[in-house]
Parts: structure tokens; C-alpha cells; sequence
């Protein structure tokens, strides 16, 4: 399955777990400020978010092809993938 998020999808991912993160975590007022500066590193239209949207949709389609069944039809019969295999 492919799922590809757009730059202002993972702008609002980057910004709705960074305020989860800092409203609901209990951190150093240095941590809070690294998070800050991380999230701001990472602004709509600069080129860290750019980057970093590739490497998030590049984790998050690892992440959906590790946990779903890849079935391979062949000749009438459906298969599983030897990736699913393993994990049995």
C-alpha cells in the first residue's frame, strides 16, 4: 500500500505530537526549548520540512508494508509473500 503525506500533512503531524509532547510531558525547560527549535527547524515552506516529509513517508510506508499481508495471485492461487511467511 502507498501512502504519501504531503508537505502540510506532516507540518500538522509535526505540530498536533510537539504539542502533545510539550503540553503533556514532563520535561526540562532545555528539552522543551530543543523541541521548540526543532519544530521551528521545521516550519511550513523551509527546506528541513521538505526533508523531512521525504524520510516521514519513507518510515511511514515501512511501517504499513511491515504490518500488512502482501498476498500474490498465480495461476488461480493466492499466496502469501514470503515476508508474511517469516513472521508466522
Amino acid at each position: 500500500m502507498n501512502v504519501i503525506l504531503d508537505v502540510d500533512d506532516v507540518s500538522t503531524v509535526i505540530s498536533l505530537v510537539t504539542s502533545q509532547v510539550l503540553d503533556n510531558v514532563e520535561l526540562s525547560q532545555t528539552t522543551k526549548d530543543a523541541v521548540r527549535d526543532w519544530r521551528r527547524a521545521h516550519d511550513p515552506e523551509t527546506l528541513g520540512l521538505d526533508e523531512y516529509a521525504a524520510v516521514f513517508n519513507e518510515a511511514l510506508g515501512n511501517l504499513i508494508d511491515e504490518h500488512s499481508t502482501r498476498m500474490l495471485r498465480r495461476r488461480g492461487k493466492v499466496r502469501v509473500s514470503a515476508a508474511e511467511r517469516r513472521r508466522q
